[in-house]
């Protein structure tokens, strides 16, 4: 018999968040990750190798941030370990052909020159020497002297025409701590981010809608920062910090901090025995899954909670300052010249822009060998140089009642405002500076607390800065909040203008404070840090295991791409490095969290796709062609003919009407997909399998084969959520199109492609054709893996697919992952032997549906995100690609930053509630593959929750489902079978209990 009852959560948990301070909200957020910087570190960059990625310092505009061949990539460098190389003795008359990453022509004709070159990039491992090279070689030109770098030892030649040398080192170099590789983007959606990393630095700044359509990012802002000044209010003694390990100006700095980052938080400790009080210092925006408009705020939030342990009372002043008016090493590219004017510092050419009403922005270069300022009356767009300033007409405003405000008039992107803006409450006080000067700004600070001289400004001024002060007596715990806000409304793509959709949200930077509050009291703020937790404790409170919450949570970061223009479109890059926009099969592989948060923009993308559709049916594989070249006009469509392509509009319909229950967007969509499967039939007419088609895994060429598993297992899944959608529109004749060549192309495989290479073990051959070799692909059943998730079930033998998942770890597991394609190169070659993020993922993923025991399925998928979250500590920008071993790289980053690839890991909750969703006919069941006693999330577009299960002395179990976040109405609600024995209508707050 069934036990029910309903429990009531919403009377106390409101009450609850809503008597909590903003100190206790702020400690009780929670981070699965770490990493500890003190002031005695020592980090290095190291050059390595690499096919492409991005890099921190972009030159060129509108083209892709990407740097091929070699990389800075930093290191913690060990004091005790000096760097060593070493390259005797030398061969000589020996050739190592083979293995170059690197081919550089040498100052001089010295062999030894090459022995330096290899010491400088951490991937040498040996190197070739020619005093006339034979044939143009990348940098090499024929004649001329030549020194080959290689990234492993190859097998030597006799060559008297050459000299090699095998470097023998030290590495003194080890992976810095989390937090300064890359930290939590800080942003509201859309709106652009920065980072706020462990040591107190800010990077990546991209707020003035920096984008390859446009100008370049700003890699690091040095003179952003923000500062502390305790003073012991018995003795008077002061204590003025900068929170930073490695300052560079006046103020001492923080012995150690320590970071944690769960998106979109970051919390850095600040760990001195000197301090007088205890700090942590929280840097966040705003993050509201099923409110897009609310996550569009364009503000970082920084939140100093202090403690004083002191018999004793102490004031605290708190300060942010931002060098707005300069961009350093950073020039405008622009041709209208107003004036050049010779000029010792870069300070000099702000005043001289506010001087000339015609000067829009200026440059601070070198011109026949004088420091010059060249004034211009428009804004180019910014890249990096070295040694250069760049800076944009602005004027700062602030009287003592209100905030400090930057504003830049015009209509280009770099035009807008910014505001720095402390939360003041009775017992707080503010002040602010605009300085030149940032030296004067510190010092200032560090003998008053401020700058309260200043009641009014309004002029120029490089640094803008403001602080916010209160006292606190023995015991007592305190919040200082500042808000950082932008308005940039203006979005250029190359030349089209297109407005940021946030700018039909605000007027302008001061409305975008006063819509958190702040200029009323620090209610606004509660509710905002309330939201980022109910969404984290879906997570933080499941049975999850921890390495997949710290991934589920901070991966959701990925968001800092996209765009949202006011004339409706939503678009995303591939990358930054690779400037493609919303390419279906890569947008497939991050999609997971967007549906679910704001489901609204991948409907979005899809009647986009669907616009573009061709005449023959095909759906074209991106909004906007391109990568790691030159941005093409805007959605300028167009692409290959793919097998994850047209498949996954099909399943995305699918997912789509069941997940939101939108029946409109079903009718909108179904005549596309019909023409669609027209389409994938007519590429699979001669094996009943899709033929020469490209996927998502490009770089193999694999669209040179008859047939692949990747694809056919696409085509399979897309035959069967094709069959769902015909059955719900009632359409018998697309029904049967669908079902008869379903049940060919299962044959199909199983004839052409299914491989015993022993009389137990067998596996399904990446392809078809090629030279006889039987090679095996990882990640070939990912429409398996999306079938499991939208509800379609097994496409194929189950028995069989286990069997194939065996033998992708038999042959091609490493210690970082799934190898791509094992058996067709030799392991030397990384266009087959390396790492692509999504395949260890659905490993577990598939694993998991199959009922293997959860520990043992979730270890790939653990050893994939952990070579990043715990190895390279860098989670914050994963790579679509890491090298496998073989050609000297293993485990380090190896194609493309800031990818959505490991993505696929949204399946893992998914799997291991067994969680079945048809919001249309109203059915939530769960099969969960933990034993009770256990807590999954619940995920649904717009909707969020938890099951649980309590086993009961007679062996049934207690469920109970609790609903989080939105409201759902079910006819139907089961977990392992036991039904809930009546309907269910539930708002966030609400759960819902019954044994079975």
């Amino acid at each position: 018999m069934l036990c029910v009852r309903l429990i009531l959560l919403t009377s106390f948990l409101i009450p609850l968040i809503n008597c909590q301070t903003t100190y206790e909200l702020l400690n009780s957020f929670r981070f699965l990750n770490e990493g500890s910087i003190s002031k005695s570190d020592i980090y290095e960059y190291q050059y390595e190798y690499v096919m492409y990625t991005e890099p921190e310092n972009v030159t060129r505009e509108r083209f892709a941030w990407v740097e091929e061949i070699a990389r800075p990539y930093l290191y913690q460098r060990d004091p005790t370990k000096p760097l060593q190389c070493d390259s005797s003795p030398l061969l000589s008359a020996t050739d190592l052909p083979g293995a170059d990453f690197l081919s550089i022509i040498p100052s001089s004709a010295d062999p030894s020159l090459c022995h330096t070159l290899c010491c400088n990039y951490m991937s040498c491992a040996a190197w070739s020497y020619a005093a006339s090279s034979p044939v143009d070689f990348n940098d090499c030109k024929k004649g001329q002297p030549c020194c080959y770098l290689k990234t492993y030892i190859p097998k030597s030649l006799d060559n008297p025409n050459i000299i090699s040398a095998i470097m023998n080192r030290t590495f003194p170099y080890n992976h810095p701590p989390t937090g300064l590789r890359s930290a939590v983007p800080l942003g509201g959606i859309t709106t652009g981010s920065i980072e706020l990393r462990g040591d107190g630095t800010f990077h990546e700044w991209t707020v003035e809608s920096q984008s390859p359509a446009s100008g370049a990012k700003y890699g690091v802002v040095g003179d952003a920062l923000l500062a502390i000044r305790l003073k012991n209010l018995q003795t008077n003694e002061t204590d003025s910090r900068l929170i930073r390990t490695h300052p560079h100006h006046d103020l001492q700095g923080i012995d150690t901090i320590r970071y944690h980052g769960s998106y979109p938080v970051s919390k850095l400790e600040l760990i001195d025995y000197t301090l007088i009080a205890n700090m942590d210092l929280y840097a966040y925006s705003i993050l509201k899954p099923g409110d897009l408009n609310r996550s569009m705020t364009p503000a970082i939030i920084f939140s100093l909670n202090i403690h004083n342990p002191n018999d004793y009372p102490i004031s605290i002043d708190f300060m942010y300052n931002a060098p707005l008016s300069v961009q350093i090493d950073q020039i405008r590219l622009s041709k209208n010249i107003l004036q050049q004017i010779a000029s010792d510092t870069y300070i000099q050419c702000i005043s001289l822009c506010d001087q000339n009403s015609l000067c829009a922005s200026w440059n601070w270069q070198n011109m026949n060998n004088q420091s010059t300022c060249i004034l211009y009356s428009d804004i180019g767009n910014n890249v990096y140089l070295n040694g250069h300033v760049s800076g944009i007409r602005g004027q700062w405003t602030y009287d003592k009642s209100g905030p400090l405000v930057l504003d830049r008039p015009g209509h280009m992107p770099s035009n807008g405002q910014y505001v720095l803006w402390p939360f003041l409450s009775s017992d707080q006080t503010m002040s602010a500076t605009v300085d030149n000067n940032l030296n004067n700004i510190l010092s200032n600070f560090s003998t008053y607390g401020g700058w309260y001289q200043q009641t009014e400004i309004k002029g120029t001024g490089a640094n803008g800065a403001v602080s916010i002060s209160t006292i606190l007596q023995p015991g007592e715990k305190k919040t200082l909040s500042i808000i950082f806000a932008w308005y940039f409304p203006h979005h250029n793509w190359l030349d089209l203008p297109l407005d940021n959709y946030y700018s039909l949200l605000f007027n302008n930077v001061t409305t975008v404070g006063q819509s958190i509050g702040i200029d009323k009291d620090d209610n606004q703020l509660k509710l905002i840090l309330k939201d980022i937790l109910t969404l984290h404790n879906v997570y933080f409170n499941s049975s999850l295991p921890n390495y997949l919450v710290d991934s589920l949570i901070n991966s959701a970061s990925h968001m800092r791409s996209a765009m949202y223009f006011s004339n409706g479109d939503w678009r995303q890059w591939e990358a930054y490095d690779c400037n493609d926009v919303d390419s279906v099969h890569n947008d497939h592989q991050r999609h997971l969290p967007y549906i679910l948060y704001f489901p609204e923009t991948e409907k979005n993308k899809m009647y986009t796709w669907a616009k573009y559709q061709q005449a023959d049916g095909m759906i074209q594989e991106t909004f906007t062609v391109g990568c790691m070249g030159d941005t093409v006009p805007y959605d300028q469509h167009g692409g290959r003919n793919m097998g994850d392509v047209t498949t996954i509009f099909i399943l995305e319909t699918l997912e789509l009407y069941r997940w939101t229950n939108d029946f409109n967007f079903l009718k909108d969509m179904y005549p596309h997909v019909v023409a669609g499967i027209q389409w994938q039939l007519s590429v699979s007419t001669e094996f009943g399998l899709p033929e020469h088609l490209e996927c998502t895994y490009d770089i193999p060429n694999m669209s040179q084969y008859p047939t692949t598993t990747f694809n056919s297992f696409m085509h399979l899944a897309a035959l069967r959520a094709c069959m769902e959608l015909a059955l719900i529109m009632n359409d018998t004749n697309t029904y049967n199109q669908c079902y008869e060549p379903f049940i060919r192309a299962n044959k199909q495989i199983d004839q052409l492609l299914w491989y015993n290479d022993t009389i137990d073990t067998g596996y399904f051959l990446a392809y078809t054709g090629g030279q006889g070799e039987k090679a095996i692909f990882t990640d070939a059943l990912y429409g398996q893996v999306l079938a499991f998730t939208y509800g379609l079930g097994p496409l194929y033998n189950i028995s069989i697919m286990k069997k194939h998942l065996e033998s992708e770890v038999r042959l091609a597991d490493t210690p970082y992952g799934l190898r791509m394609l094992t058996g067709r190169e030799p392991l030397t070659n990384p266009q087959d032997n390396s790492i692509w993020m999504g395949a260890s993922q659905d490993w577990s993923v598939l694993n998991l549906w199959f009922n293997m025991d959860p520990d043992s399925a979730l270890i790939q998928s653990e050893k994939g995100l952990n070579l990043v979250r715990q190895t390279l500590n860098d989670q914050w920008n994963v790579h679509g690609l890491y090298a496998a071993d073989g050609y000297g790289i293993g485990g380090k980053p190896w194609v493309t930053s800031h990818y959505g690839f490991h993505m696929v890991l949204w399946h893992l909750p998914f799997a291991l509630s067994g969680q079945y969703t048809d919001l249309a006919k109203g059915i939530l069941l769960f099969s969960p593959k933990l034993r009770s006693p256990f807590i999954l999330p619940v995920l649904i577009s717009n909707i969020f929750g938890t099951i649980s299960s309590t086993p009961l002395l007679n062996g049934q179990s207690t469920y109970t489902f609790t609903l989080t976040i939105g409201k759902l109405s079910l006819n139907t609600l089961a977990i392992n079978n036991a039904k809930y024995p009546s309907t269910v209508n539930l708002i966030a707050g609400q759960s819902i209990q019954w044994s079975g």
